[in-house]
């Protein structure tokens, strides 16, 4: 056996792709996953894609992705002795995993219920995954992957002017899937306090799309609180825009950006109109139009290459076909065979990259007994945290809230850059502590100012990171390398640290210097391609990648750390951001390298049955319907009154019902058009039909399934005040009551105490503040 996670035992009584995904990501790590398979089979088997076009259930694609490298078994639960033989398989399992809908009836009779578990295998880690948890008003609601999108926010009006529209390539099941494989190694070690009795780790995947959102309803709350609309139509510029040989994403994420593509498109003029243009209008219309003739001329791969070398984040819009051609993915190997004879593809490698452990110092390592505590699994922990923006914060503010000591390192000249998100928000002089989006990703910390262009101050930061357990980093590789923080430079003053380093584009290859954000991430690795209506443009998805990435980062991390207290020493990961996110859009590279089929962009659309978002009464109000068989037909059918329909020849089937979409979509939509939105949703969801409103920022606060959990948790801002912060998409349970332990630190507030616990004395503190190496006020402030 081999990988972080040998001699770990996971049994999957799970289909489609949350729960595959989940256990996919575990045996990547090392884990001996033992899938149990339906006598009709995993439905992912006929999904496709297939060989030629043609169904076969031997030959998906996408569920060889999924489960190539698991022991699959089929097993009938209704079968004594095959229930007797998966029972045998969870006695000696070290995790389960289901996801199998809330309330179930099969949970029990299949003998995967608390009661039955706590006898079988005490101290096992249950993961279950649904649509809303276990609990609260919604657990039981029937749903679609489209109003799961609708119900969490993820339907968003990606082009002026249009429906809004869905995320595509089933991106939100794989979200889901990943956050359980963070709860279930966050589990194992809840499990080592308390091996009397099962851990169970509730997942909802509502609260992980939720969760994988840049924080709507914190940005919100700032704005209404300023009198100002709640829920702006901005969109990043230039954004998704042709070039003479495909799609290109430009993406200015600061003012300076802004000026610098103004010069490089030669119209100068509009750089003092960025606020203008981002919000749509005339000004947009006359920027595009203008800007339009200088694209036509240039190719994507040479708007690249000069866009990075004025560190201008731009990327190509990768599809199926183009991703495995691009060469920072060819380069690094990212896309491996995948198949048997006859039908050869190609598919996502792992999302991340584990060296092995190296040989330890033999020092003591964290606790690994009972005598922890269940409510703090990460305890001990010392978390070096140099990371800037989201990805790498999501990571060190999940570690802080169960327990670990996390020290973030900013400096006064040059703070974690996500301060500034949000920055036309200014309010004081202190208007870089109150981000409501950096609020969000730095609670659970402790704050560390050093100025790391200074010898003083990466001696500290070589003091600091020689003492962490991880030290975690999402800089481009070159920046750490410079101040003499890499891998290799910690590790030979501490061979125990784990370091993860979260690039980008990676630490090798041809682009690994490319600067890029989350909108790049999406584009590059195919989730843009994915994601719009079959006659416009690729659409952005705002945001998710770096959450993605981070809890990614966190499954590999937690790998590591329990592989690290089985044989000591520590390693580095590296997760490249443009990996994680083709890995969790995966359909599109399967299809292209079996049948050379890139297929459209399929806006609100499914592929086995009519569905669709439709405008209300009220003016920006839609809701998100869908009818999966004939059964939600007649349904919706009652729930419209309208009988005649239900004898309507275009509506019959399944296959009639697409083939006249357009005609369906016209019916739906002249019924919810006489309605609120509450009030269509009411009414579908009465006769069994999944509907859902458009969740927007504005109402993400207003909804009783998460008061019921305890999604939200209030904590006070010693400058801002009272606030309502997210937490996790998981409850454990036994394990922490609480999602978040502190509020997030202001600039240095911690840097007496930390520097103190170095030996800096009293004076030498004065010193390194007379220097500028430390500091609480940012400098030019104004």
């Amino acid at each position: 056996m081999s990988g972080a996670l040998a001699g770990v035992r996971v049994v999957e009584v799970g289909t489609e792709i949350s729960a595959p995904y989940c256990t996919k990501l575990l045996a990547d790590l090392g884990a001996d996953v033992h899938k149990i398979e339906p006598p009709d089979g995993d439905p992912l088997r006929q999904w496709g894609p297939f060989p030629g076009g043609r169904p076969d259930p031997d030959r998906s694609g996408l569920f060889d992705y999924l489960n190539c490298g698991k022991t699959v078994t089929v097993k009938d639960f209704t079968d004594d002795r095959d229930r007797s033989a998966v029972r045998e398989l969870i006695a000696g399992a070290d995790i389960l995993v289901e996801n199998l809908p809330a309330g179930d009836d099969r949970r029990q009779a299949w003998g995967l219920d608390s009661d039955t578990l706590a006898r079988v295998r005490p101290g096992l880690v249950v993961v279950r995954i649904s649509d809303f948890g276990q609990h609260g008003p919604l657990h039981g609601r029937p749903t679609s992957p489209l109003t799961m999108q609708a119900a969490s926010g993820w339907v968003n009006a990606r082009e002026f002017g249009r429906t809004p529209v869905q995320a595509g390539a089933r991106i939100p099941e794989y979200i889901a899937g990943g956050y359980a494989a963070l709860g279930a190694l966050t589990g194992l070690r809840v499990a080592a306090t308390v091996e009397d009795r099962p851990v169970e780790v509730d997942v909802s995947t509502f609260e992980a799309l939720l969760s994988t959102l840049p924080y709507p309803m914190l940005l919100a709350e700032r704005l209404r609180s300023m009198g100002l609309p709640t829920n702006s139509r901005a969109a990043p510029m230039l954004g998704i825009v042709r070039a003479a040989d495909g799609w290109i994403g430009i993406n200015c994420l600061t003012g300076q950006h802004w000026l610098d593509v103004c010069a490089m498109v030669g119209l100068p003029e509009f750089g003092e109109h960025q606020l203008a243009i981002m919000l749509g209008g005339p000004e947009r219309d006359e920027f595009l139009a203008k800007v339009q003739p200088w694209l036509d001329g240039q190719s994507v791969a040479d708007i690249v290459e000069l866009s990075q070398a004025l560190r201008i984040p731009a990327a190509p819009v990768n599809d199926g076909s183009s991703i495995l051609t691009c060469p920072q993915y060819a380069e690094r190997g990212f896309f491996v065979p995948g198949g048997g004879p006859g039908w050869e593809y190609r598919r996502p490698g792992a999302p991340f990259r584990l060296s092995g452990a190296r040989p330890g110092s033999g020092g003591a390592a964290e606790p690994a007994d009972a005598e922890g505590d269940p409510a703090a699994p990460f305890a001990g922990l010392k978390v070096f945290d140099l990371s800037t923006f989201w990805a790498g914060a999501y990571l060190t503010c999940y570690l802080g809230a169960f327990g670990a000591d996390v020290v973030k390192v900013e400096s006064i000249q040059r703070p974690d850059a996500h301060r500034y998100s949000g920055a036309l928000l200014r309010q004081g002089d202190d208007w870089y502590e109150r981000g409501p989006l950096w609020q969000g990703t730095n609670l659970n910390k402790r704050d560390l100012t050093l100025d790391l262009n200074s010898g003083r101050g990466r001696e500290l930061a070589l003091r600091l990171a020689a003492d962490a357990d991880v030290v975690v980093e999402n800089f481009s590789p070159r920046v750490v390398e410079q101040f003499g923080l890499d891998y290799d430079s910690l590790a030979a003053g501490n061979p125990d640290v784990i370091m993860v380093r979260m690039p980008g584009f990676g630490l090798a290859g041809p682009w690994r210097d490319y600067v890029g954000w989350a909108l790049n991430i999406e584009q590059l690795a195919g989730m843009s391609a994915v994601t719009g209506y079959p006659d416009g443009p690729p659409c952005n998805l705002q945001g998710p990648a770096d959450p993605i990435a981070g809890v990614h980062a966190g499954v590999a991390l937690l790998a590591a750390l329990h592989e690290r207290r089985r044989t000591g020493g520590g390693q580095l990961i590296e997760v490249a951001q443009i990996e994680v996110g083709a890995a969790v859009t995966a359909e599109p590279v399967i299809e292209y390298s079996m049948n050379g089929v890139i297929r459209e962009r399929e806006g609100n659309r499914h592929r086995s049955y009519a569905q669709g978002v439709y405008p209300c009464r009220d003016e920006d109000d839609w809701v998100a319907i869908s009818v999966r068989d004939d059964t939600d037909w007649a349904n919706l059918v009652a729930a419209m009154d309208l009988p005649g329909l239900a004898r309507d020849e275009r509506f019959r089937t399944a296959a009639q019902r697409r083939r006249h979409h357009d005609e369906f979509d016209d019916v739906v939509s002249t019924w919810t058009r006489g309605r609120t939105a509450e009030q269509a949703v009411a009414a579908a969801i009465a006769h069994g039909v999944p509907a859902e409103r458009i969740l927007t920022g504005d109402r993400m606060y207003d909804l009783p399934q998460l008061d019921a959990r305890g999604y939200y948790e209030e904590i006070e801002h010693p400058i801002t005040g009272t606030h309502r912060y997210p937490g996790w998409p998981f409850r454990i349970s036994p394990g922490p009551a609480r999602h978040h332990r502190t509020p997030p630190p202001t600039l240095g507030q911690h840097n007496t105490e930390i520097l103190r616990a170095l030996g800096v004395t009293d004076d030498e503190l004065g010193e390194l503040a007379d220097q500028r190496v430390i500091g609480r006020r940012l400098l030019h402030a104004d």
